[in-house]
C-alpha cells in the first residue's frame, strides 16, 4: 500500500469485507443496533471470525481461497488508489470522483468485480461503476444534497448490494436503473445553483468538467487536472463575472439580496487564475472582457468575446454540431446570466448522462 496511506491495509479490507460480503447496515433510527457494515468498520477481525458462514469458511480449502481473493482484490484496491491520485484517460471517472473526496468509492467499485474476472474486465466494470458515482455526486449536489459519508452511507450500501459480483451486461442494466432512480433533471437543478460554502468545491469542479469537455472536443488537450490543481502558486480560482457593488447595478436589481443571488448563480461564474482574479476584483465588466479574452483564460471564459467565434472553426463546429447558444456579450445581466444557465444545462447534459450504461 502507499506510503501516504497509513492504514490503507485497514482501509481495503473494510472496503471489500462491505463490498462483497456485508448483508446488513445500521437503521437509522435512534437506538439501533451496529449491524454488519458497521461493525466492519470497527472490529473487522472480530466480523469475520464471527460471520465464518456468510464467508464461506468451512473447510481448509476455503481458507486458501478466501487468501487467494484477499490478495487479488488488494491489487485491484491498489489500481483504485492509484487512480484517484492519477489522471489517466483509462480510469478518469475514478480521478474525478476522488477531486470531490468521494470516500466511498473504493467500496463500490470493488463491489461488482468478481475473484474470475481478468484486468480488462475490471477496468470496465470499475469505469461503469465510476462513471454512475460521477452523475450521482452531481444530481445531488446541484440540488444542494449532501455526498459526505454519513449522509449517504445506507444509500450506497444499498447500491452495492444491488451490483455485487454482476456481469457487466447485468451490470449496465443496474447502473440504468440506478441512473433513473436519480431522476436528475439539470435545467430544474441548475436554474437555482448558486455559489456558497457548500458548493462551492462542486461548481469549481463543474466548470472544470465543462471546461475539459470543450476542450477536449475542440482538438485541445483537456486542462481539467490544472484547473482543480491548488498545489501551484497560481491555481485557479472560481470568478464572479459580476463585480461586487450593488450600487453600480441598483437600475437591474430590486435589492441586495437579488443582486446576490444572480451575482453568485453559476451562469456567473468562471474559472481564472488567482493573480487575473484578483487583478480584477473591483473591474467593470468591460474591463475584465477584455482580461477573460487574453491568453489568460480558457475558452469557457473566452467565449464571452468575440474572438472565441473568429478563426475558431472547431468551436464553432462544436456548437453547432450540439445546438448550443454560445454567443458573445458586451454587456452582463439577468438575461445575459439566464442564456448562459441555458448552455450550461445542455453542456451538462453532455458531460453527465447514461450513455456507458447502453
Amino acid at each position: 500500500m502507499k506510503k501516504d496511506d497509513d492504514k490503507g491495509d485497514e482501509t481495503f479490507i473494510k472496503a471489500w469485507l462491505r463490498a462483497h460480503y456485508a448483508e446488513t447496515i445500521r437503521e437509522t433510527k435512534a437506538g439501533a443496533v451496529n449491524k454488519d457494515f458497521d461493525i466492519i468498520g470497527g472490529s473487522f477481525h472480530k466480523w469475520v471470525r464471527d460471520e465464518r458462514d456468510k464467508l464461506g469458511l468451512n473447510g481448509s480449502d476455503d481458507f486458501e481461497l478466501f487468501i487467494k481473493k484477499f490478495a487479488k482484490f488488494a491489487e485491484v484496491y491498489e489500481r483504485i488508489r492509484r487512480a484517484e491520485t492519477t489522471f489517466a484517460e483509462e480510469t478518469k471517472y475514478v480521478y474525478y470522483n476522488a477531486q470531490v473526496n468521494f470516500t466511498l468509492q473504493p467500496q463500490l467499485l470493488l463491489a461488482p468485480v468478481c475473484y474470475e474476472d481478468s484486468w480488462p474486465i475490471i477496468i470496465e466494470k470499475i469505469n461503469l461503476v465510476a462513471r454512475f458515482i460521477d452523475v450521482l455526486i452531481v444530481s445531488r449536489v446541484t440540488n444542494y444534497r449532501s455526498v459526505d459519508y454519513s449522509t449517504i452511507k445506507n444509500f450506497v450500501f444499498n447500491v452495492t448490494k444491488d451490483i455485487r459480483m454482476t456481469d457487466i451486461p447485468t451490470l449496465k442494466q443496474k447502473l440504468e436503473q440506478q441512473y433513473i432512480n436519480l431522476a436528475f433533471d439539470p435545467a430544474a437543478a441548475l436554474s437555482d445553483l448558486r455559489l456558497n460554502s457548500f458548493t462551492k468545491k462542486y461548481i469549481k469542479n463543474i466548470l472544470a468538467r465543462i471546461t475539459g469537455y470543450i476542450e477536449e472536443q475542440t482538438g485541445v488537450a483537456s486542462n481539467y487536472c490544472n484547473y482543480m490543481n491548488t498545489q501551484t502558486k497560481n491555481p485557479f480560482e472560481i470568478e464572479h463575472i459580476i463585480t461586487d457593488h450593488y450600487e453600480w447595478f441598483t437600475a437591474e436589481y430590486s435589492d441586495q439580496d437579488d443582486f446576490r443571488r444572480w451575482r453568485n448563480s453559476i451562469g456567473a461564474l468562471l474559472l481564472l487564475h488567482k493573480s487575473i482574479n484578483a487583478s480584477l476584483n473591483d473591474a467593470k465588466y468591460d474591463y475584465k472582457l477584455k482580461k477573460y479574452c487574453s491568453n489568460e483564460g480558457n475558452i469557457y471564459t473566452e467565449s464571452l468575446g468575440e474572438l472565441a467565434y473568429q478563426n475558431n472553426p472547431k468551436f464553432k463546429k462544436f456548437i453547432a454540431d450540439n445546438n448550443l447558444g454560445f454567443k458573445a456579450y458586451a454587456s452582463f445581466g439577468k438575461n445575459e446570466i439566464a442564456e448562459r444557465i441555458a448552455v450550461l444545462v445542455d453542456l451538462v447534459k453532455l458531460v453527465w448522462n447514461d450513455d456507458l450504461f447502453h
